[in-house]
């Protein structure tokens, strides 16, 4: 699973990271019926980098931001990712972690660098 060994460099590699990785995983079908759907396709680079994810709240009914330029560790994409939410499970939801700690770090790495476009 930690097969993809791409480098992130931009939003675009951040949309194809996400993207191949879902497919090779078989989750992709899935993820246009979640509620947040496939947002990372679907928003610009600065409805991704500075908003919420659509359709998603938090348990006090919050809009919930995706990430914080330069701050990975407070990110919830991140945190979905890694399992260290409070507030969400892990993601992709119907499997288990298929990110491992090397792909989460390539895109905690991109958002610590502030996100390059």
């Amino acid at each position: 699973m930690g097969e993809n060994n791409m480098a992130i460099n931009s939003f675009k590699d951040v949309q194809d990271f996400i993207n191949q990785f879902l497919n090779a995983n078989g989750d992709m079908p899935d993820v246009p019926t979640s509620p947040h759907k496939d947002f990372w396709n679907s928003l610009t680079y600065t409805q991704f980098t500075q908003g919420n994810i659509p359709g998603v709240t938090d348990n006090k009914n919050n809009p919930v931001r995706i990430l914080i330029p330069h701050n990975s560790a407070m990110s919830t994409l991140i945190q979905v990712l890694n399992g260290t939410s409070t507030v969400f499970d892990q993601m992709p939801a119907d499997g288990p972690p298929f990110f491992d700690k090397t792909q989460v770090k390539e895109l905690a790495d991109w958002i610590d660098a502030g996100c390059q476009e």
